[in-house]
This record gives C-alpha cells, structure tokens and sequence, in this order.
C-alpha cells in the first residue's frame, strides 16, 4: 500500500457511490463473492472471463460503460490484460492490476475507487 492511501476506519465506512467495477478474469467460482462485496458497497460489478468463452467485443462495450476495472494477474491471459490495459487508456479509465484474488486485494482496490486518492493504475488517471 502506498503511503498516500489512506483507507477507512473500517471497510463498512466505504461507499463506491453506484460506480460500475468491471472485473476481468479470476476464478468463476469467485464471482458471486465480488458481486456481493462491491454491492455490499454501494457499488454494481460487471465480470468478464477475459476471453475464455466471452468473446472480446463483449470486454469492450463492458470497459467502456465501466466506472473502473480490476483484474487478478494471475488469473487471466496475457492477452486479455494487454487488451485491458489498452482499452482502459483508450477510454481514459483506471484501472488495478491485482497481485492476487484475495479480499483484502480486492477490498484495497475498491477503497482507492471509493476514496477517489489514489490512482489505480501506474498511468495518469487519478480517481
């Protein structure tokens, strides 16, 4: 975590305001959880499987209408990140490349979207 995150009390405190979250790969198994977590905080999620039976064109029309977008990277292609990635700069969206698919990950990522202090991507698009 960056010194200049600064995250909530407690993760109650978070409210993602109705901001639309993409998320892109991970385990199909997980998704049903993220979806609660990011409802639970006043957000709506949107997941794409990063190509694996979605097709591509579906991730565009999703990351365009998105508010922000998380990805695991170690669980989706290699292709699938560099279309994200290009898709986020494209449509001037941040973006979180995530080390692992676990809560706190995820939490701290949605806390930098719901906080607006730090940007999710290492490109200039603050929040």
């Amino acid at each position: 975590m960056s010194a200049s995150f600064s995250a909530p009390d407690s993760l109650a405190e978070l409210d993602l305001s109705g901001r639309l979250i993409l998320y892109v790969g991970g385990r199909h198994q997980h998704v049903a959880h993220l979806r609660r977590i990011v409802e639970d905080y006043n957000g709506a999620f949107v997941h794409h499987d990063g190509g694996v039976e979605q097709s591509m064109t579906k991730l565009s029309n999703q990351l365009e209408r998105a508010d922000a977008v998380l990805f695991p990277v170690g669980c989706v292609s290699h292709q699938a990140q560099s279309k994200v990635k290009s898709l986020c700069r494209r449509f001037d969206k941040p973006f979180r490349p995530l080390r692992s698919t676990g809560i706190s990950a995820v939490t701290e990522a949605l806390a930098s979207v719901a906080l607006r202090q730090s940007p999710l991507s290492p490109y200039p698009k603050p929040l």
